[in-house]
């Protein structure tokens, strides 16, 4: 959906189209970030639980960890133009090329 053409110009079926890419990764970063934390929580949890050594769950758990953040660096991007968004604060607009996220 890499349109160049200047935010105000475009057409509601293209900001519909561009709100609901939003949409769809928002929802793929929370459905991932539940998951991450399942899994952290089991291995953790597991881990001490059972009394497995540390040697063996803490680098499993640093594992899950890199890997979620790795997933939220890759897909936590505009759709439009494919700049990184902001994550402390939701901008009204990409801060790579000003398509409009709300």
């Amino acid at each position: 959906m890499s349109d160049t053409h200047h935010p105000d110009e475009w057409s509601p079926e293209e900001r519909r189209a561009l709100r609901l890419a939003v949409d769809a990764r928002r929802e793929r970063q929370a459905r991932a970030s539940r998951i991450a934390a399942v899994v952290l929580m089991l291995l953790v949890g597991g881990g001490v639980l059972l009394r497995v050594p540390p040697s063996w769950w803490v680098p499993a758990a640093g594992a899950a960890a890199l890997l979620a953040t790795a997933f939220r660096l890759v897909n936590w991007k505009c759709p439009n133009c494919g700049e990184r968004l902001p994550t402390r604060r939701w901008p009204d607009v990409c801060p790579g090329c000003g398509a409009p996220l709300e």
